[in-house]
């Protein structure tokens, strides 16, 4: 559902979709912008919306927080196991933040990988460029997704 903005929100959904088809593993997902606000998720219908954003928003901001401490200027990646899963944070630009949780079973390795690959297309929807991060994982500068929430073979 898209919950704050209009800038791409339709096509964000999509994204987070995407990836939660993608990721089979993933049971929801979301992203949050710099101040905390729900931009947009794939939350299901009696999901407490308040409570989730209010959680996502205090991982986010502790990360973020941690890592200026440490001399960062943000986090590239947050995983937190617990007793029914995990919820994993992955930093875009401008401070946002994508989220996903999984079952306790999920391959978080798999997850993170397709979480940061789709990265580069929210932070393209959000305005922030191209998406063309620092720390691209793959070395040749380019993604690893043959489009929005597609893996390459």
């Amino acid at each position: 559902m898209t919950e704050v903005g209009t800038t791409g929100a339709g096509e964000l959904e999509g994204v987070l979709e995407n990836l939660r088809a993608l990721s089979g593993e993933i049971t929801t997902a979301a992203v949050l912008s710099g101040d905390g606000e729900l931009r947009s998720s794939t939350l299901p219908p009696g999901v407490d919306r308040e409570r989730y954003v209010a959680m996502l928003a205090a991982l986010a901001g502790i990360a973020r927080r941690s890592a200026r401490e440490n001399g960062g200027s943000g986090f590239t990646q947050v995983r937190i196991k617990e007793e029914g899963g995990h919820v994993l944070l992955v930093g875009l630009e401008g401070g946002e933040t994508l989220a996903a949780t999984t079952g306790s079973d999920a391959r978080v390795g798999l997850v993170l990988y397709d979480m940061r690959n789709v990265r580069k297309e929210i932070e393209r929807i959000l305005g922030y460029g191209e998406g063309d991060s620092t720390d691209d994982d793959s070395g040749d500068g380019g993604s690893e997704m043959g489009g929005p929430g597609e893996r390459r073979q």
